[in-house]
Formats: structure tokens, C-alpha cells, sequence
């Protein structure tokens, strides 16, 4: 039985007879007496494998065999279109019309990337890189800085090729020593800071960055990046809101000491002075830790309240104390006591306790201007010791028991009555002197006692609707004694 076999025009094909190779095929139309086998390939794969048998028996003519090292790359191109990409190792090509192959170096520059020759290359064997302006990289092939690259859209050959990248807005930047030896001098400045040093890194006059102590790699591209070194042993500078910002809270104090307060300025540990009002700024750092603790020097009041005290008469009451004070010495106020409101609070206790221990009730009563001053003399001069000056202490509530106040409130109430008792014989006594010094006077002065008549007589008149005179006083006190309204 025959059998036919057709081999198109993009085809090639190789014969198998009993298992064995037995002749290539090209294209055309083929027939055999009885079945074979065929092992067929497609030219519009450009590249093919085969057994070494079977290759044996295709012809030489009609592929090309490539060997590629381990550093080289090669590319199939089909009427100038790349169309295949070939690893390095042994690959086998058609011969065809138009079919081109170009082995490359991997150090050799790609040809133009077009979307043809990325989509044929894959993306492990490829490293497509894009630099903005603000970029600066080192490629590292296998391991190994190869060359510096600079803003631009570059493209590479190979499967371990890695970028060391770097933005120039970070200011600072890190690179192993070979990498760094591949970057240009001038590209930037190594910068070395001591224990005792800082720095700020400036660009357009804006701080960016804040260094400790270190070695630093600043880029200087820019050419208005600037560094500038401070000693934490000298001044501290200037403070913006953009420096406040920039460097950590920890290596900088910041004291605003208001016109009503005093600073005390601690380095480790240790006072060093009295802060006057105004603003300051401090290195902090290990060596000298600085902390500024503020003193309120305006009069602060003290409330003594509920001191139940007894007095020397056995008489429990409570006071209520107050007292004015300022701290005039600083130090003195922080380091004499450990909380000055305290001391100055006991000591104006213990101090109301030994008067009013002293003193009876109504000596007490009777005497509050004699306890204030007492307090003043005990608690004054205490209170220097704490660096603190009382302006004033004063008795500002006296509370007695319920029953003490009945007793007292019985004791007023009957002294004010004899008092009133008193001042109203006094004022009976002077009215009788009185009518009798003016009798004397009438007796002794007859035209005295007929104006008083008609004084009488005007006051009288006011009073009703008729009045008969009769001449003479017998006559003028007969019609006086009569009723109202009688006649004469």
C-alpha cells in the first residue's frame, strides 16, 4: 500500500525507517510503498534541536550551528526584525531568506530597544533602567561595579546585572567601598564628625539633614548643598522652625524663660547659673546633658486650713491661715527643701500651734493683729532659710463650737445691755441738768419765758383749728387746761 507524504515550503523533515534515520525530506511531495515515520520541523522557529542521528542526516546546508560563550548573547533577526534570542550554549539556526544571526558581548551595548527587540529578549535577560535627574547608579555585573550610570534610559545584557541606585534628594548616602571608588570625587564629599562634632546639611539655604557623630558620604551635585560642622561644646545655633524640626529632640534644649520666672541651667546634673528672662538654646549631648528647671517668682498664696488648735483656756477651735510669698533666691528654693510649698505650709502651722497654745480665748480674740505679727516673726525668717520672702500672713477664719458661740453670743448680748442701761441714765441725767439750767434762766430772765409762750402758742396753733388768747398767765393757763373746743 502506498503512502504520501507532504512537506510545505516553511517545512523541513527527516525520514525514520525501522527506528533509524534514513534520509531528509525537503519540500515537496513524497510516496513511499508502505508507512514511515516522519520527524518534522517548522523554519518559522528559525532555531531547532535534534538528535545527533537524526542530525546527522539532515544537510549541512540547511542550518547553521552557533556556539555562544558564557558572556555572549545572540539575536535572530528575520528581515531585520529580531525574532528569537539565544543564551549562551550551542543552538542550531535555519538557514532562510532573510534570517540573520548576531552574537553580542554582554558588555556590548543593545542595540535600540524597540517593543519588537524587548518582547523578544526575556525579562531576566534583560536590565531596562530609566535614571530621573535626581538619580545616580553603578552597574554590577556578576557581582562586580562595571560602570557609573548617569540620568538617561539605559539597557543591559544578562541575567545578574543589578543596579546600585541612588536618589541625590537624601543628601547622604551609603556605598560599599569598590562601588564608591566607581562614583566621580566630585559627584560628592566625605564628611567626618567626631564625638564632639555635629553637622547640618543645607540645600538652598533650607537644612535637609542633621549628622551625628560618623563618617558621611553627602552628595554635592547640587551645588547649593552645603555643610556646616557645630561644636556641642560651643554655641548651639540659631533656632528656625525648619532647624527645630530637622534636628532631634534629644541633642538640643530649647528654654524659654518668661519675664516672671528665673531658670536654673543644670549640666549634668550640676548647677550652673541663673537663667535671666529670654530665650536659650543648648548642645545636649553624653558629656553634658542639660536640663533648665523654671522658677514662678511671682507671690503665691498659702492656705493653712482646719488647724484645730486648743488654747491655753482649754478651748478647741480651728483657724484658717493664709499667707503671700515669692522665691527671691533660685537655687536655694530647689535645692534647700525638696517642695517649698510644704515647708512654708508647716512652718506656718507649728508656728499658729505655739500661740494659740499659749494664749487664752479672749486674748485671742482680742489679739488677732498680735498673732498675725507673731507669725510674720516665726515664719519670715524660716522661710529665708528656703529662699523664699513672706509678704504676709494673716488670720483669715476663726471657728468656734456651737456651744461656745451660744455662751459667747450670751456674754455680748448682756454686756451690750448694761451698756445701753448705762448710756440711758447718762441720758437721763444730762436732760434733767439741762431743764434746770434752762429754769434759771426763765426765773431770771422774765421776757425769756413770754417768748417761750409764744413759741408754745405757734406750735399749738399748728395743731388746732381755734385759739383764744386771754392777756396774763393766769388766764392764758385756765384756757389751756379747758377742753378743746370749750368756750371762755
Amino acid at each position: 500500500m502506498f503512502h504520501t507524504i507532504e512537506i510545505p515550503l516553511h517545512e523541513r523533515a527527516v525520514l525514520v525507517r525501522a527506528g533509524k534515520p534514513e534520509r531528509a525530506l525537503g519540500p515537496g511531495r513524497y510516496t513511499f510503498f508502505a508507512r514511515r515515520q516522519v520527524i518534522r520541523w517548522s523554519t518559522d522557529a528559525v532555531t531547532f534541536t535534534a538528535q545527533p542521528a537524526v542530525l546527522a542526516a539532515l544537510p549541512h546546508d540547511w542550518y547553521e550551528t552557533v556556539h555562544l560563550g558564557a558572556n555572549q548573547y545572540g539575536l535572530v533577526y528575520r528581515d531585520e526584525r529580531p525574532i528569537a534570542f539565544l543564551r549562551p550554549g550551542v543552538h542550531r539556526v535555519w538557514k532562510a531568506e532573510g534570517v540573520a544571526l548576531r552574537v553580542f558581548a554582554d558588555t556590548d551595548p543593545l542595540p535600540v530597544l524597540t517593543d519588537e527587540l524587548r518582547a523578544a529578549i526575556p525579562a531576566a535577560e534583560l536590565l531596562d533602567v530609566t535614571l530621573e535627574l535626581n538619580q545616580r547608579a553603578v552597574l554590577v555585573r556578576d557581582g562586580k561595579p562595571e560602570r557609573v550610570i548617569t540620568p538617561g534610559h539605559l539597557a543591559f545584557w544578562g541575567k545578574y546585572n543589578k543596579l546600585a541606585l541612588w536618589n541625590l534628594d537624601d543628601l547622604v548616602f551609603l556605598a560599599q567601598p569598590d562601588v564608591l571608588a566607581m562614583l566621580p570625587a566630585t559627584w560628592f564629599d566625605t564628611i567626618t564628625l567626631g564625638d564632639d562634632e555635629r553637622a547640618v546639611v543645607y540645600r538652598d539655604g533650607k537644612p535637609l539633614r542633621f549628622l551625628r557623630p560618623g563618617t558621611y558620604r553627602v552628595w554635592t551635585i547640587h551645588p547649593s548643598v552645603v555643610v556646616t560642622r557645630f561644636t556641642v561644646t560651643g554655641a548651639a545655633p540659631e533656632l528656625t522652625d525648619e532647624l527645630r524640626a530637622m534636628i532631634p529632640a534629644t541633642e538640643i534644649v530649647e528654654a524659654s524663660v518668661r519675664q516672671f520666672e528665673k531658670g536654673l541651667k543644670y549640666v549634668q546634673g550640676r548647677f550652673e547659673g541663673i537663667l535671666e528672662p529670654g530665650r536659650y538654646v543648648f548642645w545636649n549631648h553624653m558629656n553634658a546633658r542639660v536640663v533648665v528647671q523654671l522658677i514662678d517668682t511671682r507671690i503665691q498664696q498659702l492656705k493653712v486650713e482646719g488647724q484645730e488648735l486648743m488654747t491655753r483656756d482649754k478651748v478647741t477651735l480651728r483657724l484658717t491661715l493664709t499667707a503671700e510669698y515669692a522665691p527671691t533666691d533660685g537655687p536655694t528654693t530647689v535645692h534647700a527643701v525638696a517642695d517649698v510649698k510644704e515647708a512654708l505650709y508647716l512652718a506656718v502651722q507649728l508656728a499658729a500651734r505655739e500661740f494659740v497654745a499659749g494664749a487664752t480665748l479672749d486674748e485671742l480674740l482680742e489679739g488677732r493683729d498680735t498673732l498675725t505679727r507673731y507669725l510674720e516673726a516665726q515664719v519670715a525668717p524660716r522661710a529665708e532659710v528656703f529662699g523664699v520672702r513672706v509678704h504676709r500672713v494673716g488670720v483669715k477664719d476663726v471657728i468656734l463650737p456651737g456651744e461656745m458661740k451660744t455662751l459667747l453670743n450670751k456674754v455680748i448680748e448682756a454686756e451690750k445691755a448694761a451698756a445701753a442701761n448705762v448710756i440711758m441714765r447718762r441720758e437721763d441725767a444730762a436732760a434733767t441738768r439741762n431743764m434746770a439750767n434752762t429754769a434759771k434762766v426763765i426765773a431770771e430772765n422774765p421776757v425769756l419765758m413770754r417768748l417761750k409762750e409764744l413759741e408754745t402758742m405757734k406750735e399749738i396753733a399748728e395743731k388746732i383749728g381755734e385759739l383764744k388768747l386771754v392777756m396774763g398767765g393766769d388766764g392764758l393757763i385756765k384756757h389751756l387746761m379747758q377742753p378743746m373746743g370749750g368756750q371762755a
